[in-house]
């Protein structure tokens, strides 16, 4: 064997065997084949799956990505931007309803994913670029309601649910960019009674859901719904007139770790009695220690930032509005965007400021005229408004449930706690796989990029749920997931993927033939990881 013509070639695994292995386990292959009748297509949709959860990258730069990478991991396809794009082309031909409920159906059963409580939200996916041209049988980009804070663009809105069980992403679908929440949710429940074969499941959602004919559609339809009431409801001032009165009173129900702080403990509390919307549906009016300390110090931060544009604004030395009228518009506009109308009061008075003015020109001589000069000047009176915020701390902390469920208090409040790992859901889609900026031009492959999306999820929330489920069962608090081996209690996705970021495979080549193969030894948390998953096709691979 001859030194010179020796080779070592490294090879890229990563996590990919992870998401082969969960992808396996469901059948994904076989759906999309079914789906898409043709190998190159599949390769196509599973490599762009992958991307999307480990780098992801445009189109065109994907071909270079994936060149990294062990083939039998890619597939034998040149992942080449044509091929990606006719691939998405014929998925969004493709019955993609169908195949969703089919993917979905064979996660649950093969994974063991209970599906008796479901949270749906969506969130807004903003797009850079004109878009004039449309397919108007795809999702349309328009300007909408911008969860991004970003108005000015162009969007779609995009619905998920999830189980209450590890939060597995179970049914998506993609609207116009000017769709509103309240439109939806009975669609996403038809959908979702469908995909279960029963309607007694819990309908958990954000206060787009309770409008009369939403909780109506569900409760006739023998469905049960969990939302909170929105402040523009007339129940809400009804019961802050009654806490303000001294009507209420709170029971002790719960006590729990604080999420975020976990040497903290979040006390919550009941009101007692039996509360109604103008539907006849049960409202749960609950209070939480953690936030009515968050409300209070939200309301002092307001304050205190308007005062200081009001005093500003009142500064006679510094230009700005002199006006009576102008004065009084600014004030309004500063109390709407703090939205402190209720803590702030401000009156514009005005006062007189004399002054004498020769009435000729020139030096004033011992018989020059003076004639009186009357100008009105407008000033801020600025002052607390002690009611408004004494009513408004009697809110504090306070928020309302409304349900036709025949649970308890506590176990309502339990259902609706776990929505924030819906959000966290939104967090992997647009931090962790960057679903923005899209590098598309044409709508059709946007709307079928977003079901590359949801797969993605999917694989990832199993991979998460599977740890996580092993990590109870065999007693294990935490695991050193994070960087610098931290302990983690709750393994992410991005955290399981940095884990197995650059394993590789080394290939020793002389005159182009294969000599010999060997893999990067895995650490004792990869290890650890492996055992956890316990899919058995993934560790073949390291």
């Amino acid at each position: 064997m001859k030194q010179e013509n020796l080779q070592l070639n490294k090879i890229k695994i990563d996590c990919l065997p992870l998401i082969d292995a969960a992808a396996n386990h469901m059948g994904l292959r076989q759906l999309l084949e079914s789906a898409l009748q043709h190998d190159s297509h599949v390769a196509a949709v599973l490599g762009l799956v992958k991307n999307v959860l480990t780098s992801r990258s445009a189109l065109y730069r994907v071909k270079d990505w994936a060149k990294e990478f062990d083939s039998n991991l890619i597939g034998i396809v040149d992942l080449n931007d044509d091929v990606l794009g006719r691939a998405l082309d014929k998925l969004f031909a493709a019955d993609r309803a169908s195949l969703q409920s089919k993917i979905t159906l064979a996660a649950v059963k093969n994974f063991g994913i209970s599906m008796d409580n479901i949270h749906n939200d969506s969130t807004a996916v903003s797009l850079f670029g004109s878009y004039n041209e449309q397919e108007k049988k795809a999702v349309q980009l328009k300007r909408g309601h911008s969860k991004d804070h970003r108005p000015d663009l162009k969007q779609i809105v995009f619905g998920l649910s999830v189980t209450a069980d590890g939060a597995v992403p179970i049914h998506f679908k993609s609207y116009d960019g000017n769709t509103t929440d309240d439109t939806t949710h009975q669609e996403s429940w038809t959908t979702l009674r469908g995909l279960t074969g029963r309607s007694d499941f819990v309908y958990v959602a954000d206060s787009k859901l309770c409008t009369e004919d939403n909780m109506r559609f569900i409760d006739v339809n023998q469905g049960s719904f969990i939302t909170i009431v929105p402040r523009t409801r007339a129940e809400i001032r009804l019961f802050e007139e009654r806490a303000f009165a001294g009507d209420i009173r709170w029971e002790k129900l719960w006590q729990k770790a604080n999420s975020r702080k976990k040497s903290e403990t979040d006390y919550y509390e009941v009101a007692e009695g039996l509360h109604q919307l103008r539907e006849g549906y049960r409202v749960f009016w609950y209070r939480s220690s953690q936030k009515t300390k968050r409300d209070a110090e939200t309301r002092n931060d307001l304050i205190e930032t308007a005062w200081e544009k009001l005093e500003t604004l009142a500064n006679e030395k510094k230009r700005g509005p002199k006006t009576q009228k102008a004065l009084e518009k600014s004030v309004s506009s500063i109390l709407t965007k703090y939205k402190v109308d209720d803590w702030i009061k401000v009156e514009v008075k005005a006062e007189e400021d004399i002054s004498y003015k020769q009435e000729t020109r020139g030096k004033p001589g011992l018989n020059a005229s003076y004639k009186r000069v009357i100008k009105k000047k407008f000033k801020l009176v600025i002052k607390k408004n002690p009611e408004g915020i004494a009513r408004s701390q009697v809110m504090d902390g306070v928020f309302p449930l409304t349900t036709n469920a025949k649970f308890d208090a506590l176990k309502i409040l339990q259902h609706y706690k776990y929505q924030p790992n819906l959000e966290k859901r939104f967090s992997l889609f647009k931090s962790v796989c960057e679903v923005a900026p899209i590098y598309l031009k044409s709508n059709r492959r946007i709307e079928a990029l977003m079901f590359i999306y949801f797969i993605a999820m999917l694989i990832a929330a199993i991979l998460e749920r599977r740890l996580r489920k092993e990590m109870e069962a065999q007693g294990i608090k935490s695991i050193k997931s994070l960087p610098e081996e931290r302990p983690s209690a709750t393994p992410t996705w991005e955290q399981i993927a940095r884990l197995f970021e650059g394993v590789s495979r080394y290939d020793l080549m002389e005159s182009k033939k294969l000599v010999r193969s060997f893999n990067d030894k895995p650490s004792e948390i990869q290890k650890q990881v492996l055992s956890l998953v316990s899919l058995k096709s993934a560790s073949t691979y390291y």
